[in-house]
């Protein structure tokens, strides 16, 4: 479980009359707290392993499949096949024939699922609205939640490293260059100009 140090000083103590401030230690469970689930059906288990920082909202069965909402993806168990879509990857979801749900995602990827009753259709179309709605700040994108739990753990799990600075990160983009075909001895070059954020705080 990751710590975040916040400090907090009051008037007197920010004048040094009181001493130095206080440190208060908020763990990432308390920044980022997963919802309560609502399961459809009280023996239904969640048929994933969630990432950290990743809590499931929604648990239920489609008219062929089992379905979840995390704040992370959107999940559908069918029988013999699994679909995982991150919900930032989802462009636009509507009802057609009023009991399938159309969900088209910004890959051109399609998915249907069909419900037994309008009704419960009507219900995820809502659910899975709200959790591709717009953040209304950046805090509430799962990237956040991701990297406050991730710190603090020792473990290479989950691709905890990808929170952690080091050459494997540049590596890695390097590699990501190279498979994409740029050339990168003539046209396109890696620059370190903002190796110490000065340039741009926000990209390295």
């Amino acid at each position: 479980m990751s710590l975040t140090a916040r400090v907090s000083c009051s008037m007197l103590s920010c004048f040094g009359e009181e001493g130095p401030p206080s440190l208060e230690y908020i763990q990432a469970k308390d920044l980022f707290p997963p919802k309560e689930l609502v399961k459809e059906e009280e023996n239904l288990q969640v048929p994933f392993t969630v990432l950290q920082g990743e809590g499931v909202e929604f648990l239920g069965r489609a008219a062929d499949a089992l379905i979840a909402i995390s704040n992370y993806r959107l999940h559908i168990k069918f029988k013999d096949s699994v679909i995982n879509v991150p919900l930032r990857m989802i462009d636009s979801v509507e009802s057609r024939d009023m009991f399938q749900l159309h969900i088209a995602c910004k890959d051109s990827k399609v998915v249907r699922c069909h419900f037994s009753t309008f009704k419960q259709c009507q219900e995820w179309l809502s659910r899975l609205s709200r959790a591709t709605a717009r953040p209304a700040k950046p805090e509430d994108l799962f990237a956040f939640a991701y990297h406050a739990w991730c710190l603090g753990l020792t473990e290479e799990d989950q691709h905890t490293h990808l929170c952690q600075p080091g050459d494997h990160i540049r590596c890695r983009q390097e590699a990501e260059l190279t498979r994409m075909g740029f050339d990168l001895q003539n046209v396109w070059r890696v620059s370190h100009i903002n190796s110490n954020y000065k340039l741009c705080p926000s990209y390295p």
